[in-house]
């Protein structure tokens, strides 16, 4: 099955900014001056969450619009798959005997599994080139478009091979099914997912933030009143290690320990997926987290998590007036939620005007105000009313951890 999208695609015209970091990957994250160690915080003046290593990262970001060659390229490959899955299901029926039917469900276990290895060469060549500046920010995006479908698709059709082998007598993929799953999950996320949705033309275009270290990549963006992360750090991941963390416990402790604000605040549930891999699931006030632990690093190599936008308070990070008309810039941390706030300077009443970054279109403020994913270097903020022109100049390094903070009229 042909599902690689070529990386040189026509391309649309790409809004980026691209800029140097030195994230962390466990423990405190540092704020935008760089220092401290590879967590942010959610609760009590952080956020926490899965940041790249300490090598220097690459950032930028890309307005997402409609793109034919990615939506063609995705309905190709769902027809496909459909038609390999029934395929298989008609060879099993039409077998002569049980040790046929065993052949073929080994067949298809190595055909599919041999697909999700490709796909996840084809992820890691994507923040790989990157990374390395091959490709840019809306390539890198199309492309991790492409594999969340199409792991999408694997995952159904490693679940109708489970279905067909238990069907057969004397076929046992427990371990293979397992192993499989986790392989197609860690390769989707619901940055992607949206993002794919935006190239087919099914919502509305929004801007989305990438990173990568070459030893993995962060997805961000802003859609309505949440904020949406996922990460994903191969370097995090040695499957075929000794299992540190054996058992669900100790993964859920282990947990607690790199997420000390969510931690306490969340409902938590805990599962297997795959024998090197426990994923804990997390819901709380101020959104929710899905974590998948390697058992033998002790590290989180993927994750995903959703924060409500109105239970963030950002630090003022800078602020001017022009004409009546004042620009307040609040940041969080390098790659979080930002924030601009439109208001007369007289009577304090929002107002409705259009944002840029760098000269790039970012939206226009609603009630005065307007969310966007902060960039990684110095920025310059324009918000235009009417004749008024009102710029902010944001610097590296205005932010740390310690200014962040969740409402607490926002907890529960």
């Amino acid at each position: 099955m042909t599902r690689l999208l070529p990386f040189l695609l026509a391309a649309l015209l790409i809004c980026s900014l691209p800029a140097i970091a030195v994230p962390g990957s466990v423990g405190p994250q540092a704020g935008i001056d760089g220092a401290g160690g590879e967590y942010a915080a959610v609760d009590a003046g952080s956020i926490d969450w899965l940041a790249l290593s300490e090598e220097p990262a690459v950032s930028g970001d890309d307005h997402v619009t409609v793109d034919v060659g990615a939506t063609l390229e995705g309905d190709s490959d769902r027809l496909e798959a459909r038609y390999d899955d029934h395929h298989v299901d008609v060879r099993i029926e039409n077998a002569d005997s049980e040790a046929e039917q065993r052949a073929i469900v080994r067949e298809e276990e190595g055909r599919i599994a041999a697909e999700i290895s490709q796909l996840r060469e084809h992820e890691r060549a994507a923040y790989v080139g990157y990374y390395g500046g091959d490709i840019d920010e809306h390539e890198l995006l199309v492309e991790l478009a492409v594999v969340h479908t199409n792991a999408a698709m694997l995952e159904e059709s490693v679940s109708r091979l489970e279905e067909s082998a238990d069907e057969v007598p004397e076929v046992s993929l427990g371990s293979e099914i397992g192993e499989l799953e986790v392989e197609t999950l860690t390769m989707q996320g619901p940055v992607r997912e949206r993002v794919a949705e935006m190239l087919r033309g099914e919502t509305d275009p929004e801007r989305v933030h990438v990173e990568s270290d070459g030893n993995g990549v962060v997805l961000a963006l802003v859609d309505g009143d949440q904020f949406h992360r996922e990460a994903y750090r191969d370097d995090n991941r040695e499957p075929d290690a000794e299992a540190q963390y054996a058992s669900l416990g100790q993964s859920e402790d282990r947990i607690a320990e790199l997420y000390p604000s969510i931690f306490p605040e969340a409902r938590w549930s805990y599962s297997e997926v795959g024998e090197n891999t426990h994923r804990g699931i997390g819901n709380h006030a101020q959104g929710s987290l899905t974590t998948y632990l390697d058992t033998g690093t002790g590290e989180v190599y993927r994750e995903s998590q959703t924060l409500r936008l109105g239970g963030i308070d950002a630090t003022t990070v800078g602020s001017d007036t022009d004409e009546g008309v004042e620009l307040t810039v609040s940041g969080t941390l390098p790659g979080g939620p930002a924030q601009a706030t439109l208001t007369d300077a007289e009577t304090g009443d929002p107002l409705s005007g259009e944002i840029e970054l760098d000269d790039r279109a970012v939206g226009e403020t609603d009630d005065g105000t307007l969310w966007f994913v902060a960039p990684r270097s110095s920025v310059t903020v324009t918000a235009t009313v009417g004749e008024a022109e009102v710029t902010v100049e944001i610097t590296e390094g205005v932010v740390s951890q310690s200014d962040i903070s969740v409402s607490g009229d926002e907890r529960s």
